[in-house]
């Protein structure tokens, strides 16, 4: 086999195991789950009100790690989970955090409420001043607090599937609170999913065996003509 054929059999074999290595890499086994979520905005605190109005939709993601942190002092059916990346916007409103005090808290009960609980602090995000009187709030921290019955989760392990947010009968709420004073702006949740980040890695795989048959067709080609 000459150089050329080499080069085509080894950037094939490349491409063909960076392929399966995303298709091998689902969000079931990967070391985090990147969620997005939306809601509504239905009350602001007056205080609030220069920046935020209840015709403004609220969005966000957030990257939690798949690891259960309650380890042998935790409940049964509570797995507690790191937020390792999360971002937040609420109209032109941005806010973010990383950190490791950020958890996903996952209630699985056999009877009683199945729970989804978010909880982002230390937040990094504009202050909100306010006129009436003259004032400025830092936000502080953001919940998301979904109840419903015992029959949502199966385990208090990580969902790589999301819930509907239907399904939480209960309570279906999230709350980013500004201080000093405890200015707050909620909402109801009205979606949250599994970002399914391997398909980039599954396509641009097979991009490159694409790109690999093509070269490797040309190179056949030019090699007969010159035969």
């Amino acid at each position: 086999m000459n150089h050329m054929g080499q080069f085509f059999l080894k950037l094939g074999l490349a491409a063909s195991m960076l392929l399966w290595a995303g298709i091998a890499v689902t969000p079931a086994t990967a070391a985090t789950i990147t969620y997005s979520f939306s809601g509504t905005v239905t009350s602001v605190a007056p205080k609030l009100s220069s920046t935020f109005n209840t015709t403004q939709p609220m969005s966000g993601l957030m990257k939690v790690d798949t690891s259960d942190t309650s380890g042998t002092i935790g409940h049964p059916g509570i797995g507690t989970y790191t937020i390792t990346n999360f971002s937040l916007d609420i109209g032109t409103y941005h806010a973010s955090s990383t950190g490791t005090t950020n958890q996903v808290i996952i209630t699985d009960r056999v009877s009683g409420l199945d729970r989804l609980d978010v909880s982002v602090n230390a937040l990094s995000g504009p202050s909100v001043h306010s006129t009436h009187p003259s004032a400025s709030f830092n936000p502080s921290t953001f919940n998301i607090e979904l109840r419903g019955p015992a029959s949502i989760f199966s385990s208090d392990a990580l969902p790589t599937t999301s819930p509907s947010i239907s399904s939480f009968t209960n309570k279906n709420l999230w709350r980013l609170v500004f201080e000093p004073g405890t200015k707050t702006v909620s909402g109801i949740m009205t979606a949250m999913t599994v970002v399914p980040l391997p398909a980039a890695v599954i396509l641009f795989g097979a991009g490159l065996v694409a790109l690999v048959g093509l070269g490797a067709g040309s190179w056949r080609q030019r090699k007969n003509s010159l035969a």
